[in-house]
């Protein structure tokens, strides 16, 4: 059976008819997350980016979900519609509520990606109020890159909206690229306390720590910058963090277990999947988690013989040798 075909089997579920997954992007000027595209169908997604210069989402997405609530708005923990400055920079995707620290700044290649090039007001909103406005009482998966703001972001959420959501995406820095930022370490403090969660993904992306200036002195080609600035290696400068949900709260219900499944497959993570379809065959006795499990097994039985597995288990040995 095809995942394809299984993804069918889920949006016909009397429980996920009734109640479609819920996808939150914050900050979603990039595009619609990959993993998003295989359930859009049947998902209803909340979209917000008070930066539009690059904003493709709507064109792009718009007849892909089920539903699909735009915002143009300033997302802040508490609104009362009121309008706030926005710092808008040179890259569409460093603009930001909050304002970019250039004294921080200044000693990493991509210094000028934040160069404020205006400044406007935008009217605001808050997460609770949006899930009013649509009369959605849940988020199942949490992405935002919100440039400095996600931890307050999540936390502003009513906590048994908190407690719920299955997916966290995170994109903090590691340095104060922005002034009052929340950075990696935040997060993860946070989460530390949050026991309903847990951690599945820890990407380490980051700048060169040269200016640009001092860069253009020791590579002055167009070709040798280009081939330099690939080979320096960079320094941590943000993470991109994904958490999930344990599920073992009394109220977990078989639709959770089904996206905990559907959710953990399409991040790659199928060793997470089987064990949220094992624990759902025996809390629920239905056989449609033995079906679920059974593909999770056969994907990790042949991923064993992958010339990829063959290149990953390579690498680590010559790596520990």
């Amino acid at each position: 059976m095809s995942l394809k075909s299984i993804l069918n089997k889920i949006a016909q579920r009397k429980e996920i008819i009734d109640n479609p997954p819920v996808l939150l992007d914050i900050g979603a000027s990039k595009g619609i997350n990959p993993a998003w595209e295989h359930i859009a169908k049947f998902s209803i997604c909340i979209t917000f980016d008070a930066d539009s210069r690059d904003y493709e989402y709507i064109n792009d997405s718009s007849n892909a979900f089920k539903e699909l609530h735009v915002f143009n708005k300033i997302v802040v923990e508490q609104s009362r519609g009121e309008k706030k400055n926005f710092y808008l920079t040179q890259s569409p995707y460093c603009s930001s509520f909050l304002k970019p620290n250039p004294d921080s700044l200044k000693h990493y290649d991509f210094a000028e990606l934040f160069k404020v090039v205006e400044e406007v007001e935008i009217e605001t909103i808050d997460l609770n109020s949006v899930l009013d406005k649509t009369g959605i009482n849940r988020i199942d998966w949490f992405k935002t890159d919100s440039q400095g703001t996600d931890l307050r972001l999540f936390k502003s959420i009513s906590q048994n909206v908190q407690d719920a959501t299955l997916v966290l995406e995170f994109e903090p820095g590691f340095f104060d690229a922005y002034v009052g930022e929340d950075k990696v370490n935040h997060i993860l403090n946070y989460q530390d306390e949050n026991k309903n969660f847990y951690l599945v993904e820890f990407k380490v992306k980051g700048p060169i720590r040269m200016p640009a200036n001092e860069i253009d002195e020791i590579y002055t080609s167009t070709l040798s910058k280009k081939i330099g600035t690939k080979i320096i290696k960079p320094i941590p400068g943000w993470a991109e963090i994904t958490f999930m949900n344990q599920l073992e709260t009394a109220d977990a219900f078989p639709r959770e277990f089904i996206l905990g499944w559907m959710f953990s497959t399409l991040l790659k993570h199928d060793e997470i999947a089987y064990t949220y379809a094992k624990r759902g065959a025996a809390l629920f006795k239905d056989p449609f988690f033995e079906e679920l499990q059974n593909f999770s097994k056969k994907r990790l039985r042949r991923k064993v013989y992958t010339f990829s597995s063959l290149v990953k288990l390579i690498k680590r040995y010559t790596t520990s040798a």
